[in-house]
């Protein structure tokens, strides 16, 4: 790391900043860790005893895009007292107020702190929309991160290990309960589930957890790809000895596994057709399409026994697919046979659900939302709280029970 003339600028950057940059640390955009703990660096501008924003650049330079700023995307500093507050362009100062606990700043080096993971997510949770503060959440605890300088469209990256997890999100929230924000995040971390491998998994699981009124389906709680052992007997049919179902909701034996958009690898196959139709009479290119075709036919083949030995198991499994998020009402009609076969075992009373599926005027905003959070697309954000709509669910049960006739809704629309 390179050090200016005298002692470098000390800051400690927290909230939108250092999601960046712990983003880009677990991409590997940054060669640094996330196990130096300290104390706030109170700011200090360093020998030349001002702030100016050419200094601060070039003393974030190490972070590369990850420690740019502007009016547009102002730099989140964080500051003990109000007086020691910088006054610098494309710069944003926050007091930290309350008592913090120890170890609540990463070191990152070259006089540069940022909030640590548990003190982040409850800074976010006054900077993001609820589903975006859990979707976050899932990621942090998750084994994969969204790319520091686009993370709506830019390349997650995927295997690797958590930088938290619930318990120890819950216990700092608790710890750090004169924080604003820490109650929100409380709330939030309610609805986390670790171990989510991939940013579509976890919409697809906040989506299931997150309350009607915020869009979701209030299936909580869940768990993201839990190992499911097939034991000595099952396997001798199984050309595997355990299966990983990547949603299952905790107390049933429903699940779903998503598929994503080249889950089979068609994409391969098709570039090597045109390029062997291109030049008919190459041999390797023959090879890499026969090789391609063989590939996609053997993921198939995987994922048919995998179907098969989830069935042995006793579980019910469905698949959601990247086209049922991006089609109108197809997530509604995919989660509603999840819905069915929950109830069908006779354990759960999930009315206010298939109240949330079948309402249009909640469809259509959940299809916005889902559209604005979809790795890659571009759309509009949607409306991410269904009370904006102009209807609650006691005016959708009514609505239900007036179309469909059930009895049963009678006593809960009068609750």
């Amino acid at each position: 790391m390179i050090f200016l003339e005298g002692m470098p600028v000390r800051l400690t950057l927290g909230s939108l900043t250092a999601l960046h940059i712990i983003r880009a640390i677990r991409c590997g955009k940054i060669k640094v860790g996330l196990a130096r703990r300290c104390a706030m660096l109170p700011p200090d501008p360093g020998p030349m005893h001002r702030w100016t924003r050419k200094r601060i650049a070039e003393q974030l330079a190490f972070l590369g895009t990850a420690g740019e700023f502007s009016p547009t995307r102002p730099l989140d500093v964080l500051v003990p007292e109000k007086d020691l507050r910088l006054q610098v362009a494309g710069t944003k100062s926050t007091v930290v107020s309350g008592a913090l606990p120890k170890g609540s700043f990463v070191d990152v080096g070259n006089g540069i702190a940022v909030s640590c993971p548990e003190l982040l997510f409850i800074e976010l949770a006054r900077a993001m929309d609820p589903i975006d503060h859990v979707l976050v959440g899932m990621e942090l605890c998750g084994c994969f991160s969204r790319a520091a300088e686009n993370p709506r469209n830019g390349d997650a990256v995927y295997g690797i290990a958590p930088v938290t997890t619930v318990a120890k999100l819950r216990a700092y929230a608790r710890e750090a309960h004169e924080v604003r924000g820490s109650r929100q995040a409380l709330a939030a971390i309610d609805l986390i589930a670790e171990n989510a491998w991939s940013p579509a998994e976890a919409l697809v699981a906040a989506l299931a957890v997150l309350l009607v009124d915020k869009l979701g389906l209030d299936l909580g709680p869940i768990d993201l790809n839990p190992r499911k052992e097939l034991g000595e007997r099952l396997s001798r049919l199984s050309d595997a000895g355990s299966r990983v179902p990547d949603i299952m909701f905790r107390g049933t034996n429903v699940g779903l596994n998503y598929d994503g958009e080249d889950h089979f690898r068609l994409s391969e196959i098709a570039r090597a057709a045109v390029a062997l139709d291109r030049d008919p009479g190459n041999a390797a290119l023959a090879r890499e399409f026969a090789e391609a075709m063989a590939d996609s036919r053997a993921r198939i083949v995987a994922d048919k026994r995998r179907d098969r030995d989830l069935m042995l198991l006793g579980l019910t499994v469905f698949s959601i697919t990247k086209e049922d998020l991006l089609d109108r009402g197809g997530f509604e009609r995919a989660m509603g046979q999840v819905v069915e076969a929950i109830e069908r075992a006779g354990r759960h009373d999930l009315l206010a659900q298939r109240v949330a599926l079948g309402n249009e005027r909640i469809s259509r905003a959940r299809h916005g939302l889902i559209c604005s959070l979809m790795p890659g697309l571009r759309g509009k954000r949607g409306i991410v709280d269904a009370r904006e709509l102009g209807i609650s669910l006691a005016e959708a049960v009514v609505r239900f029970e007036e179309e469909d006739g059930d009895p049963r809704i009678v006593s809960v629309a009068s609750d």
